[in-house]
């Protein structure tokens, strides 16, 4: 009986003194909050630009040879006329080949610009739970959490966007 009322002690005081404290923030809305972010962006419009000027000239070029093909369809042979299907057909395919190739590649300059932003604001949330002792942050950016007790939670935005330099 004293072994239980022991283990069942031991159990209360655990429930009890061991509630982690933590913190939560929108990790999208510190990151947007940095002043390099607009640079970033700013960067990452003018490459998407360049390479939407690049397809919209593709794209030219692809209706350009499909009128010149409608309109002369009906004067040239067979073999011509299969020629210059196939050669349609290519540049189609070469530009939407293209156009994989520009969303990846948008993709990963994307990631390659956003990593000295994303670097600086998980030093800065690591530096903050040790400072403030908190077990961890969360990222309610994907709505994970249904609710957080404020006894145990707190937002840290304030404190996060502070040890940033950003001015909120």
């Amino acid at each position: 009986m004293k072994r239980y009322i022991t283990i069942f002690f031991t159990l209360f005081a655990l429930t009890v003194v061991a509630q982690p404290k933590f913190g939560y923030v929108s990790y999208k809305d510190i990151v947007e909050s940095l002043p390099e972010y607009s640079v970033v962006t700013k960067d990452l419009n003018e490459l998407l630009q360049k390479y939407e000027a690049e397809i919209d000239r593709a794209d030219l070029e692809f209706n350009k040879k499909y009128v010149e093909f409608i309109e002369d369809q009906g004067s040239f042979p067979q073999t011509i006329l299969q020629k210059r299907h196939r050669e349609l057909q290519d540049l189609m395919e070469k530009s939407i080949q293209f156009k994989e190739e520009v969303k990846l590649a948008m993709q990963d300059a994307e990631k390659e610009m956003m990593a000295p932003l994303r670097k600086k604001v998980d030093e800065a949330i690591k530096q903050l739970c040790e400072d403030k002792g908190y077990s961890y942050i969360l990222d309610l950016d994907k709505n994970t959490c249904l609710y957080i007790n404020p006894k145990y939670g707190v937002d840290v935005t304030n404190a996060l966007k502070e040890a940033l330099g950003i001015k909120h």
